[in-house]
């Protein structure tokens, strides 16, 4: 729960935590992977990028390291977004580190 409302934007790319099983589950559903199942992983982030609403890759993040696991989109390919994806989330590990201490 420390984490829900956290989201962080490039002004273009949204990425934004995802904060209930029903949502994960909806996330690996439309993106045609299996982050439905990642609630179960104690030690991982998962958050949507998305542009203008439209659901882009999703991120796992290890809680452990802050660094990115992966970043996949629909049925687990990269999209011509990633570099940007990866980008955004390193520039803003600090927020998850914040919320971690908090």
């Amino acid at each position: 729960g420390k984490f829900f409302g956290l989201m962080f934007t490039d002004n273009f790319i949204l990425v934004k935590v995802i904060e209930s099983v029903q949502e994960m589950e909806l996330e690996g559903k439309l993106m045609h992977h299996c982050v439905g199942s990642y609630h179960k992983r104690k030690d991982s982030l998962i958050l949507s990028a998305t542009i203008d609403g439209k659901r882009i890759e999703t991120v796992e993040i290890s809680l452990k390291t802050l660094k990115v696991v992966q970043s996949r989109g629909v049925c687990n390919q990269n999209t011509e977004y990633h570099d940007r994806i990866i980008q955004l989330m390193n520039k803003n590990k600090r927020l998850i580190r914040k919320r971690m201490a908090a």
